[in-house]
């Protein structure tokens, strides 16, 4: 019987060294499954990102910006549900803050954007306050869940959406400021054509000086000509004045003694006639010692030569009066002139002034600082808050740890045996041996998962606690795969590891961008795979994840399964059919 056992064991040895058609078949198709997965899940992704869905949350107040309501946060909005011209988009769903969480916590949203309450307020400060503004922030929260480049393409689809936002207040701004500008020079024109009217007003004034001047001048000359006439003028006063003294003297004397005669005249016995005469000669006597002499009397002609030289003074005097006139009137008119230029200007200069203060009122004026800021705020008036922090591979740790440790899984059963040497020449049970046979690839399992914990640990930073809880459940992941590709190996043989590297490129096809097919991602939930990234996913982000507990249970039940599987392996290759048998039995 052991010699039968013996024989039994080496035939199913050669057998299992012989390869089988299936195996060959697997490796002539292994490139093709290979690249086929590759390009089936990965090629051209943004042509499928309406199948990724996020989540807007607008908490957006509008404002009012010279007298137009403003509503940035509906602008935003509308981009990102829009996207660029032609170009690929998520699926967005505008919802609010609680059920934007639900969906981030339950894979549902890869992604939420979160507009604050003063947005619109503060992406347009510089309108309102140039001389503090502010740059408005958004909130993207990406989900626990999001694979290798998802984050990347919700910065970039949001950032898109942010950068044409930005443009059209830049633009709205530089709008402004063109406006200032022809404001500017509406009080730059009006100054201008105060300081025409100010030049013209000097003309004028000007002008109104020099004839001014010239009035001066002949009134100068006027009084130098009353000055020289009034010299000569005392003069012909006096000998007028002797003159009509002597005249007067003369004729009183004339007038007595002529009285004297008349009054005798008759009583001499003289004649009539001559009496009569006599009586003349009083009345001329009395009218030249009155003023009243007659033409012909011989004192009236020195009178009146002096009277002559009083009237030949008297026309230079009357000259000389009419220059003055003359010169006060040229004054009168300068004096105008220079009234009207004092006005033009007066008023030139009440434009000039009025029109400067209009122009450095709208003229800012702004620190080294401000200026910074502005021009910082102006050319980006709207950011992503902490726009480095969603970037590529921000979550992609659990996929790093999955992918390591099946491929790790996977290379432990091409350097070790699935199954037990001596399979028919042990006497232990089927699960037993299953169970024996298991213990070094799950002890190298274990050290895969912890040695794959360390280095993730170390780099991303973390703690002792932090590498516990990331080491306990890679151990139990490394546990389970290793269960699961022993019992792919034990059923399969060669094709077995097939499956498994097929299913390893199905890993890192899914875990790369959410945009897969569907179907990939049923498939892989057909496999431990997808409950390790759970069970990661909540260790990593302290338990935000759901899912944790039945993904660990689901673990251990595969565990468990491979190693069932493994002994049901194991017990069908212990079986002897009558037939092998009986060849075997026969004589040789």
């Amino acid at each position: 019987m052991a010699s039968l056992i013996t024989r039994l064991s080496k035939n199913s040895a050669k057998t299992e060294g012989k390869p089988r058609i299936l195996t060959l078949a697997a490796l002539i198709f292994v490139p093709l499954i290979v690249v086929g997965t590759l390009m089936w899940g990965l090629w051209n992704p943004t042509d499928r990102l309406d199948n990724v869905t996020a989540a807007i949350v607008n908490n957006d107040e509008p404002v009012t910006i010279n007298g137009q309501l403003t509503p940035l946060g509906r602008l935003l909005t509308a981009g990102l549900v829009d996207g660029a011209d032609g170009a690929s988009n998520y699926n967005w769903e505008i919802t609010d803050a609680a059920e934007a969480k639900k969906g981030l916590e339950s894979g549902k949203y890869v992604a939420a954007v979160t507009i604050p309450k003063n947005f619109s307020k503060v992406a347009t400060s510089s309108f309102s306050d140039a001389s503090n503004p502010q740059q408005a922030i958004i909130d993207v929260t990406s989900s626990d869940k999001t694979r290798l480049v998802d984050d990347a393409i919700t910065t970039a689809i949001t950032s898109t959406a942010v950068n044409m936002l930005n443009q059209q207040l830049s633009a709205s701004y530089i709008e402004n400021v063109l406006i200032g500008f022809s404001t500017l020079s509406e009080s730059l024109g009006k100054a201008a054509s105060g300081a025409h009217d100010l030049s013209n007003g000097l003309g004028t004034l000007s002008d109104g000086a020099t004839q001014l001047s010239t009035g001066a001048s002949q009134f100068s000359n006027g009084m130098w000509a009353l000055q020289s006439q009034a010299a000569e003028l005392p003069g012909q006063t006096q000998g007028i004045a002797s003159l009509s003294a002597a005249v007067s003297n003369g004729a009183t004397n004339l007038l007595t003694e002529l009285g004297t005669l008349s009054a005798q005249c008759i009583g001499s016995g003289a004649s009539v006639s001559f009496c009569q005469g006599l009586g003349t000669a009083v009345q001329n006597s009395y009218v030249l010692a009155n003023g009243y002499a007659p033409m012909n009397y011989p004192g009236a002609t020195g009178l009146a030569a002096a009277n002559s030289g009083l009237a030949a003074g008297m026309i230079p005097l009357s000259e000389g009066i009419t220059k003055l006139a003359n010169g006060s009137t040229d004054i009168a008119t300068g004096v105008e002139g220079i009234a009207s230029g004092t006005t033009a200007i007066a008023g030139g200069s009440t434009e000039l002034a009025n029109g400067l203060d209009t122009a450095v009122e709208n003229i800012p004026v702004y620190t080294e600082a401000e200026t910074k800021k502005l021009s910082e705020v102006v050319t980006a008036p709207v950011a992503l808050k902490d726009a480095g922090n969603l970037s590529f591979g921000a979550n992609s740790t659990p996929l790093y740890v999955v992918l390591s440790l099946w491929i790790g899984a996977l290379a432990i059963f091409v350097g070790l045996r699935t199954l037990p040497q001596r399979l028919l020449e042990s006497t232990r049970s089927s699960l037993s041996l299953a169970t024996r046979s298991f213990v070094i690839p799950a002890v190298v399992g274990i050290a895969q998962g912890v040695a794959v914990a360390t280095v993730i640990a170390v780099a991303n930073g973390y703690d002792l606690g932090e590498w516990a809880s990331v080491a306990g459940i890679a151990a139990l992941i490394g546990i389970s795969f290793t269960a699961t590709n022993q019992a792919l190996n034990a059923v399969l043989g060669g094709f077995g590891r097939m499956v498994s590297l097929a299913v390893g490129i199905l890993i890192l096809v899914t875990g790369v961008i959410s945009t897969v097919p569907a179907l990939l991602d049923t498939l892989l939930g057909f496999t431990p795979a997808n409950d390790a990234v759970t069970a990661l996913q909540a260790v990593i982000n302290s338990g935000n994840v759901s899912g944790f507990a039945s993904a660990v249970t689901a673990l251990v039940l595969w565990s468990l399964g491979g190693v069932l599987v493994t002994a049901l392996a194991i017990s069908r290759k212990r079986h002897v059919s009558i037939t092998t048998l009986s060849k075997e039995t026969q004589p040789v």
